[in-house]
């Protein structure tokens, strides 16, 4: 049975903790190990943006042959993943301005603030200079769109598997029914998301 604010209750066969691992120690206050284990998950600040290029000023490179890349930490570079959506994704190629070819560009690392620390301006001037130093775009884009997320992606460093199964053996025990779910868990695809 959970309660509500407003005092409701409502009685379900099982309740998901679809919460990122800060805020779950914060509910699961009562449970030593889960609360302590939880608040301990480090989280890396992100930011994405999405660059929108007309095709012909794109057409030919051949880096948008592929569905994108991932830049490793040490490459000296902001970027940390580029994602052709337009060829990755069909229905992007095709839909409402099928002149218009799409790039998501990530950044943030755990550990850095780099990112973070730019204001949007400057966030996707680096960003575009890493993506034509890398794959040769270096086009103007008719369209730029930046997103950041604040402690947006959880650190499953070693040991995390052992660490999750005391929460959850804790869990089982103290709140039977309650489960955790989400990328703070069990991966931070989407894939693993949906399989939590």
């Amino acid at each position: 049975t959970v309660v509500l604010d407003g005092g409701q209750e409502v009685s379900a066969d099982a309740v998901a903790l679809a919460l990122p691992a800060p805020a779950a120690a914060r509910v699961l206050a009562e449970l030593p190990t889960a609360s302590r284990v939880l608040a301990q998950t480090e989280q890396a600040d992100t930011a994405t943006v999405v660059l929108g290029y007309p095709r012909a000023a794109v057409a030919g490179l051949p880096a948008l042959a592929g569905n994108g890349m991932l830049v490793p930490s040490g490459s000296g570079t902001l970027l940390k993943a580029v994602t052709h959506l337009s060829t990755k994704w069909p229905h992007l190629d095709t839909g409402d301005d099928p002149d218009t070819y799409l790039v998501r560009l990530s950044a943030g690392r755990a550990g850095s603030s780099e990112a973070a620390d730019l204001d949007d301006d400057a966030l996707v001037t680096r960003l575009r200079a890493d993506l034509a130093r890398l794959e040769g775009i270096d086009a103007e884009p008719s369209h730029v769109l930046v997103r950041r997320w604040h402690t947006g992606i959880p650190q499953l460093t070693v040991g995390h598997v052992g660490r999750l199964r005391a929460v959850r053996a804790e869990l089982e025990s103290g709140w039977p029914g309650v489960q955790l779910v989400g990328a703070s868990y069990d991966g931070i695809g989407l894939t693993s998301c949906i399989a939590s």
